[in-house]
């Protein structure tokens, strides 16, 4: 059997989410999650996961979904007032194929001066992907619900030469 990833003749493209998403958001962030985190024993049932999709996506943030055919394979929430990428999580079958620097793509076009996010110090995998894609890491703290360990991480855009 062909992984869902090859098995999918579908174009990907980019569209912002809508209600009846949720359940598939919270099916790529579980996946996604526990594939970043190998080593946390317990992982909340599906069902938490579609309560804080519910919950933490939508206004005053924007929702984009990277889907091939019906089926979601990466999202994106990014808050466009304060320039905050809360999160970004590409289903462990399509890792590996551009999916996360496509929406980076989009990030960089809607936050044209920058932008931020955390990513938890432990999940190396993330760090040396935004680390590719020209984020900068800095201020090394906890997050306040959870207690884990993180590091802000802060993309400019490239500078330009000064005219001459």
């Amino acid at each position: 059997m062909l992984p869902r990833a090859l098995a999918s003749s579908a174009q990907p493209f980019m569209r912002p989410a809508t209600d009846a998403d949720c359940a598939s958001l919270a099916r790529v962030w579980r996946r996604a999650w526990c594939s970043a985190n190998p080593s946390v024993e317990s992982v909340a049932p599906p069902d938490h996961w579609e309560v804080r999709v519910r919950a933490e996506f939508g206004l005053p943030c924007v929702t984009l979904v990277r889907a091939a055919g019906p089926e979601i394979t990466a999202f994106l929430v990014l808050d466009l007032a304060s320039a905050y990428l809360h999160q970004l999580f590409v289903d462990p079958d399509f890792q590996g194929q551009g999916a996360g620097a496509k929406l980076l793509q989009q990030v960089n076009r809607l936050c044209p001066d920058g932008w931020t996010l955390h990513v938890a110090t432990a999940n190396h995998g993330a760090r040396r992907f935004y680390a590719r894609h020209g984020l900068v890491e800095g201020l090394v703290d906890t997050h306040p619900a959870t207690g884990r360990e993180r590091v802000l991480c802060r993309w400019s855009p490239p500078a330009t030469p000064a005219a001459g």
